[in-house]
């Protein structure tokens, strides 16, 4: 909690000002000035909160007071907490001893997490400040306005404020999820009733598988096909098909014949030899290690070897001579029958006939291929989405259950605070929110200024006890227009909580006999004309007496 605010540029009997821990009085006076610095006061908790708007929300501060620094204390579980932020540094608070000795400085983000850890809010989807700019309702700032207590300005999308809301109370994992499906689909969940869903026809896929199987067959069926077959098909007589396959049958078998020749002039060829040994150097070697051995004997068994070659050698010569001629006549008859059968033009037709169709086929094929798996991926991709959009339908409907605990909740605390705050007199506000994420927040029958003002209060109350609100501040724009006898419940309410509850208020005196008491016994500030925050008021002119 916060325990103490300290600034030299106080008035002198303002300079430290310490806190209590249920609510927290700034007294204004009983005439109702203004400028004398209560809502002044009030920015400055919202600055030790960690909040930005104390020294850039006016001029006036600027201009008449200048740089200055507010030095503050927290305390948590007996352990006090002691910093400073100076209006010219905004961005950093330092923290400090009990004698003003420096220990470290902080970034302001580190150090509203350092609140967020000490007040045990437990909410890691909230910043700090998310929460304290919806509950901190001071004026100047846009939250004050008595018929939309949800909204932290008028413009903002309920939708926004929903989700806050949902957050606050621990959904936050639901929001994730159905912000992660809107990504992955591509459109917003209101969106999702209103949109044309793509059908894929599914027949027209089974119809293409059917014929690219029988294109595939067809295909199959010409390039495997005999010849007598794919003359049929192309419209050759019996005869001429006759006559071109005994000339092609005969083609063949001189082509063996050929081949076989061409086998044996190879093999002929590869046994002679093209030159001679040199062995008298080769058996003069055999010396070193055979030095007895007998050369002249392997000299004469070396020349009968020669001219068994020679004998032989001879031999294939002349069957070479032989063969040579054979494959020469062979080769004129296999050139005289294909130039029968091209002459024929029966086999060019058919090749080109055969390919032109091989090629129609597969190109019907590949363009089925290609349609059918366009239309196979679209379908896969439409049941994907039919998937993702049933269980994003399945997240919103947890979303409605979850925001209609929620709304129940509240509406429950706020019936019960409002019975207590108007002693059951009359009927308690009523917080509405749609699947669509639309607020309606009314007190049924009664719209008087006086009512929405208290139907706020209430509300922040429900809220603070439901939740790990750290602390609410209202302003006295707010509690003034609050019927007397309702706000000294409000304030028995404030003092009962077990949270800060900071507020400003003039005219103590106007209402009853136990919300003054109240006022009184709860003021840690003091102010009124000639007792200014600041000891001076810059508004007003000045008198020369």
């Amino acid at each position: 909690m916060l325990i103490e605010i300290q600034c030299d540029k106080f008035a002198p009997e303002h300079q430290i000002i310490r806190f209590n821990s249920g609510l927290n009085t700034v007294l204004g006076s009983a005439g109702g000035s203004n400028a004398i610095g209560k809502s002044t006061f009030l920015w400055i908790i919202d600055y030790v909160f960690g909040g930005e708007s104390y020294y850039s929300l006016t001029d006036d501060i600027k201009k008449e007071i200048g740089p200055h620094t507010i030095y503050f204390t927290f305390e948590f579980e007996g352990q006090p907490y002691y910093f400073y932020r100076s209006t010219d540094d905004p961005k950093s608070v330092y923290r400090i001893d009990k004698e003003r000795h420096f220990i470290t400085k902080l970034t302001l983000d580190e150090f509203r997490r350092f609140l967020f850890q000490e007040y045990k809010i437990g909410l890691p989807a909230l910043t700090f400040s998310e929460i304290t700019e919806r509950f901190f309702r001071i004026y100047g700032r846009e939250n004050t306005l008595e018929k939309y207590p949800l909204l932290v300005k008028p413009r903002e999308q309920n939708e926004k404020a929903v989700d806050f809301l949902l957050k606050l109370f621990g959904h936050y994992k639901i929001l994730a999820s159905i912000k992660f499906m809107e990504e992955e689909l591509g459109i917003k969940a209101s969106q999702l009733k209103s949109r044309q869903r793509q059908k894929v026809d599914i027949d027209k896929i089974e119809s293409n598988q059917k014929t690219i199987e029988s294109l595939r067959k067809r295909l199959q069926k010409l390039m495997k096909n005999s010849e007598e077959a794919q003359l049929a098909m192309f419209g050759f007589d019996t005869q001429t098909f006759e006559r071109i396959t005994a000339v092609q049958k005969e083609l063949n078998s001189i082509i063996r014949k050929r081949n076989r020749l061409q086998s044996q002039l190879n093999a002929i060829k590869s046994n002679i030899t093209d030159s001679k040994a040199e062995t008298a150097s080769e058996f003069e070697s055999l010396l070193r290690f055979f030095p007895n051995a007998n050369l002249k004997a392997f000299e004469e068994i070396e020349h009968f070897h020669i001219k068994i070659r020679e004998i032989l050698g001879e031999e294939m010569d002349q069957e070479i001579y032989r063969l040579q001629p054979l494959i020469e006549e062979y080769d004129k008859e296999i050139r005289r029958l294909n130039r029968k059968i091209e002459e024929s033009g029966i086999a060019k037709e058919m090749s080109e006939r055969v390919l032109s169709q091989c090629v129609n086929v597969s190109k019907s094929i590949d363009r089925l291929e290609e349609e059918t798996a366009e239309l196979i991926h679209q379908k896969e991709l439409q049941d994907a989405r039919a998937e993702a959009e049933q269980k994003l339908e399945k997240l919103l409907l947890q979303q409605t259950e979850k925001l209609g605990e929620i709304q129940d909740d509240i509406n429950l605390r706020m019936e019960t605070i409002n019975g207590v705050v108007t002693e059951k007199q009359e009927t308690a506000p009523l917080l509405y929110i749609t699947p669509q994420k639309d607020i309606i927040f009314e007190t049924p029958g009664n719209t008087s200024e006086g009512t929405a003002f208290k139907s706020l209060v209430v509300y922040d109350l429900s809220v603070l006890e439901l939740r790990p609100i750290p602390a609410i501040i209202h302003d006295s724009n707010i509690l003034k227009r609050i019927e007397d006898v309702h706000l000294e419940h409000i304030l028995e309410r404030y003092q009962s909580t077990k949270h800060q509850v900071f507020i400003a208020f003039d005219k103590a005196d106007s209402t009853t006999e136990k919300a003054h008491r109240i006022l009184e016994e709860t003021a840690i500030l003091r102010l009124s004309d000639g007792n200014e925050l600041f000891g001076r008021s810059w508004s007003k002119y000045e008198t020369n007496d």
